[in-house]
């Protein structure tokens, strides 16, 4: 708090334009304590490596790394790391399918099972007078909106806690040597928590989401993302395999222990993400770079248009940044409530904040974005005309405090006073 202090001060003193540069010249950010920030996170052993980027008022005002990116073999974090982004895969996956929609391929309204059969064989678990389970058919079929809004009543198999968590989880849905047209023929047998359209709970609905892209594109999903966003945008670093040239830079991906250590969980030279394998996994396998990433995140910031390409139209992407919960339960504490968070296609929306909530974690409306597992994390704030990306590279229970002071202080930096 320190640092907001100081902000504060120096406005107070410089009034609106006595300070260099006038009344119609914006601040600089100040690198200084987003550096402060950062490597002090490293120096304290909160984690191994960390870079982050903020992009504002149509440049990159801030990009920096600190730490390392590989502890056993001593490599530092580099401008030009390669991180696995996991569920940050699922904003590009929605995207994907609403370009889809645009075109006329598919409609939001429609049965997922228009496009997989199987879907329309799974039923609702619950637990009956006796104690037993009971199996109850959907009463009106999931959607594709429902699968973009995680309110299918699919679950996800990471989270345990309950049978049908539980269930997800044996069912072994992320096996690389599968396709994800195999791993369709999984879900007949796999139970609902509820009923389609009732409840939020974050599911593997975005990866049968990239499956009905390859049905209804006729490629994979690495080809149908490739031709539609990867190569219009430049993004040229982004798959989900990393290649022989961009292997070197692949971080390795680490394990938070109760103690506050880091123990190796997926050494980057050998990770599977290096390898052959059939699985695309559109809600968590893709990998990137901060500098790609940015890429993605301005054709969000831009309404679809990026260096004078369109690829979405402007209505589309703010129906993505929109959100559509209103009222459902969510049964994770991730939405509502507190957190004045909502959830569009494929990502949260920031429906209302506080001075608290913007002073601590930087939340403020309109802002629409999504993290990965190993802590990456990115959010597009249009009313501010800013982005912020931070990548690490670590599964831990819940996300780092530095999520929190990075988007607090990016707030801080671009918010638009008016």
């Amino acid at each position: 708090m320190t640092h907001f202090k100081t902000l504060l001060f120096s406005a107070l003193i410089c009034g609106l334009s006595a300070c260099s540069g006038g009344a119609d010249t914006a601040p600089a950010f100040d690198t200084a304590a987003m550096d402060t920030l950062l490597s002090g996170a490293v120096d304290r052993g909160e984690v191994i490596g960390v870079q982050a980027l903020v992009f504002d008022e149509g440049k990159t005002v801030y990009k920096n790394q600190f730490g390392l990116a590989d502890r056993e073999r001593n490599t530092p974090v580099a401008d030009d790391t390669v991180y696995r982004v996991y569920s940050m895969t699922k904003p590009l996956t929605s995207a994907l399918i609403m370009d889809l929609m645009e075109e006329g391929k598919l409609k939001l309204s429609d049965p997922a099972s228009k496009y997989i059969p199987e879907l329309a064989q799974m039923k609702i678990a619950s637990l009956g007078a006796d104690g037993r389970p009971q199996y109850t058919g959907q009463a009106r079929p999931m959607t594709i909106e429902d699968l973009l809004l995680h309110r299918a009543g699919m679950a996800y198999g990471i989270f345990g806690g309950n049978p049908i968590e539980d269930a997800w989880a044996q069912a072994d849905l992320f096996n690389t040597d599968m396709t994800m047209a195999e791993t369709m023929n999984k879900l007949p047998a796999l139970p609902l928590l509820g009923q389609p359209g009732e409840q939020w709970f974050y599911s593997f609905s975005i990866d049968v989401l990239g499956r009905i892209a390859e049905v209804v594109t006729g490629q994979t999903l690495g080809e149908a993302m490739k031709a539609r966003f990867f190569d219009p945008l430049g993004m040229t670093e982004t798959a989900f395999r990393v290649s022989a040239d961009l292997k070197p830079r692949f971080a390795s991906n680490y394990a938070l222990q109760p103690d506050g250590s880091f123990v190796l969980f997926e050494d980057g030279q050998t990770s599977p993400f290096t390898q052959d394998g059939q699985m695309e996994s559109g809600g968590g396998g893709l990998t990137s770079t901060t500098k790609d990433w940015l890429k993605f995140a301005r054709l969000l910031l831009n309404e679809g248009e990026y260096n004078g390409a369109r690829i979405l139209e402007p209505e589309t992407v703010r129906l993505m940044m929109t959100d559509h919960l209103g009222d459902t339960p969510s049964l994770l504490p991730w939405l509502g409530g507190e957190t004045g968070a909502g959830f569009g296609y494929g990502g949260s929306v920031q429906l209302t904040s506080t001075p608290e909530l913007e002073g601590s974690k930087g939340r403020y409306p309109g802002q629409f974005g999504w993290g990965g597992a190993a802590r990456t994390n990115f959010w597009v704030d249009p009313e501010n005309g800013s982005i912020g990306i931070i990548m690490l590279q670590f599964f831990s229970p819940s996300d780092p405090k530095l999520h929190d002071d990075f988007q607090a202080l990016t707030l801080a930096q671009t918010r638009d006073d008016d």
